[in-house]
Parts: structure tokens; C-alpha cells; sequence
């Protein structure tokens, strides 16, 4: 509605009046910047409006020990929330990705100075693995090394299942939804063969199995060609399994940074 209102406003001449700025004291009108310091905006990433309220009261649940105050949505699909600490809203983040009836509910930091409509909603923070790691490599340093290469490293996971390691390194990125998924990373050592390193993504949502972007299915993609003879780039094998324990971590088996 907005999009199309400012476009068709420019188009137009408009009168001494209209071009007449108010001048305006955050101040006087606008609510404290530091009440937004705590909260989050998020929308759910469908075609159709959702019932805002059961939305509403589905996190709140799910997000209970985490201190939600308020769930408000202020547009279709279009929610801002409030939190005790700011604390608890980068846990939430860190958390996801989130989904409301297998739709992707895309979060973001609340910025004052923002119209609903000048979120893009492009990072997403997503747990992934990495394979096929030397033994002698198997560190939290390397976990954070090649992260870095794939998103903003948010935290490592160095959770030794029953005293034994693990077969992958484990990290938390805020991932930009905008490129296609990356599918592994390249591990060059002196002196030694450069060694092919898969990934695999945690609780990922929909993603395209032609184009690699998360948020449509192949038979939806612009870019895909449709047939049966295609050969995918990407496929449901970009998706962790889910083994008992690796999502539930210890206060000391997390690294944040």
C-alpha cells in the first residue's frame, strides 16, 4: 500500500505547502530511543496475512524464559517486541532461525529511526556444521576462522558429547538470506593437500534447491529452469540432522564473542 502511494506521489508537483517541511524535536513527539534498545521487529515471511494474534501467542510461550513484555503487531504479519534485557532479545536471536507454520519469521533489531517498510529483514542467525576437518584442527580458533567466511560469527559451540569429539565444528552465524547457501569451505594448509570442508545447516527453512536462497522452493524460483532433466546445485542434503543432545546446550559449552 505505501510502495504504491509513493509512487504514484512521484509523479507529481507538489505546492509551496506540501513541500513545506515540519521541523521536528525527537524530544517533544518521539518515544525514548532507549525503549527501543531491548526489542525486536519481525515479520512472517508470507504471501497471505496471518492471525496476528495466535502469532502472538505462540512466541510469547515459546519464548516465556527469555522475558518477552510485549508482542504487537502494528502491520499484517508485521510485529514489534519487547523484551526485559537486551540479553534476552540477542538470545532469541541467537535461537532461531524461527518459523511460524513453516513460514520463516524474519527478526531484526528495532531501530527508532525506521518505517516498517525500511526493514529488509536480509541476516538470519542459523547454527552450522563443518566437515571434514583434520583431527589436529578440531579447535573453537578454526570454528571462528571459518565462520567468519560464511556470516558474522556469533558464537561456537564446544560441547564434547560424553567426553568424546565431535565429527564437525560447530558455529553460529548471522547469515545474509540475500546470497546463495554456502555449501562448503576450502581448507588450504601448507605442506598438505587443500582439504574440501561440506556444510550443513541447522533447523533450515526453506531454501531453493536451484538458486540457493533461502525463502522459495524451485518450482518457485525466477532463475531456475523447470524441467525434469535439470541438475540441481543444492539439495535437502544442506539440512544437519537432528541428533539427540546437539541442540541443547550447556552454559559452558557456548562461546560467545
Amino acid at each position: 500500500m505505501v510502495e504504491s502511494l509513493l509512487a504514484k506521489l512521484g509523479d507529481l508537483n507538489f505546492t509551496a505547502e506540501e513541500q513545506d517541511a515540519v521541523v521536528v524535536i525527537p524530544g517533544s513527539v518521539a518515544i525514548p530511543a532507549e525503549d527501543f534498545a531491548c526489542s525486536l521487529v519481525g515479520r512472517v515471511l508470507s504471501s497471505n496475512p496471518l492471525d496476528g494474534g495466535r502469532v502472538a501467542r505462540l512466541f510469547r510461550t515459546i519464548w516465556k524464559d527469555d522475558k518477552v513484555q510485549t508482542i504487537t503487531e502494528i502491520n499484517p504479519n508485521f510485529f514489534l517486541i519487547a523484551f526485559a534485557s537486551a540479553s534476552n532479545r540477542d538470545n532469541v536471536l541467537k535461537r532461531g532461525p524461527w518459523d511460524f507454520q513453516k513460514h520463516w519469521f524474519e527478526l531484526e533489531p528495532a531501530d527508532p529511526t525506521c518505517t516498517i517498510h525500511d526493514y529488509a529483514f536480509r541476516y538470519m542467525c542459523i547454527w552450522l556444521r563443518i566437515h571434514n576437518i583434520p583431527l589436529s584442527l578440531m579447535t573453537e580458533a578454526l570454528a571462528r576462522t571459518l565462520g567468519a567466511c560464511i556470516g558474522k560469527v556469533v558464537m561456537t559451540d564446544i560441547w564434547l558429547e560424553d567426553g568424546n569429539m565431535r565429527e564437525f565444528l560447530r558455529v553460529c552465524v548471522s547469515l545474509d538470506t540475500t546470497k546463495p547457501l554456502r555449501r562448503c569451505v576450502t581448507l588450504s594448509r601448507s605442506n598438505a593437500k587443500a582439504v574440501l570442508c561440506p556444510l550443513q545447516y541447522e533447523r533450515i527453512l526453506i531454501f531453493c534447491h536451484g538458486c540457493g536462497l533461502v525463502g522459495h522452493t524451485v518450482l518457485q524460483c525466477p532463475t531456475t529452469p523447470q524441467g525434469d532433466d535439470q541438475k540441481l546445485q543444492y539439495g535437502a542434503w544442506l539440512r544437519a540432522p537432528f541428533p539427540n543432545g546437539c541442540l541443547l546446550l550447556a552454559p559452558a559449552a557456548v562461546s560467545r564473542f
